[in-house]
């Protein structure tokens, strides 16, 4: 009897243990889906890869031609001294009065006749634009007597016969008039002067002269 007890009972445990172990086929389905996981893992990361790689390439060639287009909308200066005036160059002309019949004539330290020309005491403007305008007239003295009465001894300077700047003499200078205008081609810029009779033009160009700054038109 106790004999067949224990051959049941280490029957029953060798089917016990035989459960428990596992199986060749077990161990093959499990390296087969291991390897078929990594390899889905690898191809997902390339593709991940490969879809940046495309887009940031894509995004700099979108770039590349779309900056030509910009820089073409830029406005081409039509000379070389446009292309200075467009830098910020500018044109400055500076001129001399010299005294004739009571009235001044204006003669161009630098000359640009393609700007402004001279013509006695008319100077002509040849080119649209904005100009900055800078006038003084001095006397060599200041009047006398009756004379001393200020008020109706004026200069002006004058665009087609209307007047952009105008200044009293008080005592024997009108100091520094200045102002910013637009002007076109083909018109005319003279100084009026009423003076004393008795009274002449100081023709030192620190007392008597007329600056024009010339800025070119957008």
């Amino acid at each position: 009897m106790q004999s067949d007890s224990w051959e049941s009972a280490q029957a029953a445990l060798s089917s016990a243990i035989g459960l428990t172990m596992p199986q060749p086929t077990q161990h093959s389905l499990i390296h087969v889906l291991l390897l078929w996981t990594t390899i889905l893992s690898i191809i997902q990361a390339v593709f991940i890869i490969l879809f940046f790689t495309a887009g940031h390439h894509g995004l700099s060639q979108n770039s590349s031609a779309v900056a030509p287009e910009r820089t073409m909308q830029f406005h081409t200066p039509s000379s070389p001294s446009e292309h200075e005036l467009l830098l910020g160059k500018g044109k400055m002309l500076t001129f001399k009065a010299t005294e004739a019949n009571r009235t001044i004539k204006w003669v161009a330290k630098n000359p640009s006749k393609g700007l402004v020309s001279e013509e006695g005491d008319v100077l002509t403007i040849k080119k649209d634009g904005y100009y900055f305008l800078n006038l003084q007239v001095t006397l060599n003295t200041p009047p006398s007597g009756k004379e001393t009465n200020g008020l109706n001894h004026t200069v002006s300077l004058k665009w087609n016969n209307k007047v952009l700047l105008q200044g009293r003499i008080n005592t024997h200078s009108t100091c520094l008039l200045s102002k910013v205008q637009e002007l076109s081609a083909g018109g005319t810029l003279v100084v009026d002067i009423n003076l004393p009779t008795t009274a002449t033009i100081d023709e030192t160009e620190s007392l008597t002269h007329l600056d024009i700054i010339y800025m070119v038109k957008p």
